[in-house]
């Protein structure tokens, strides 16, 4: 069964209202407000904590690395094909969300086919 999303724009409390109502009895439709706002940060202190933990995983990933090149060696054109087949979902992924923005600014509201 295909499930479907309304993400509605936070200027438009009154067309949030309408479709949860509307679509309160369908299971494979949920209607949700746009949850971006402003900075992603709250304040510096919070920054100061996410970049010491970034650090701290930095760290430890450098270790990690060290130790995975042997293996990753082994599968290097299985990953190339990998990355490749990445890219082009972030390409599209990107594209995606530039229409998500667009039909959130015009309309109000974007509507997505999640499956």
């Amino acid at each position: 069964m295909a499930k479907h999303l309304f993400i509605v724009s936070r200027q438009q409390p009154e067309l949030f209202s309408y479709l949860s109502r509307e679509f309160s009895a369908e299971s494979e439709v949920t209607v949700i407000i746009d949850r971006r706002q402003g900075q992603r940060r709250a304040n510096e202190e919070r920054a100061a904590r996410d970049e010491w933990a970034a650090n701290a995983e930095r760290s430890a990933n450098a270790e990690r690395a060290a130790n995975e090149e042997r293996a990753a060696n082994v599968e290097r054109v299985a990953n190339e094909e990998r990355a490749l087949a990445r890219a082009n979902r972030r390409q599209s992924d990107r594209r995606r969300k530039a229409e998500l923005v667009g039909q959130l600014s015009s309309l109000g509201y974007a509507f997505v086919r999640l499956a």
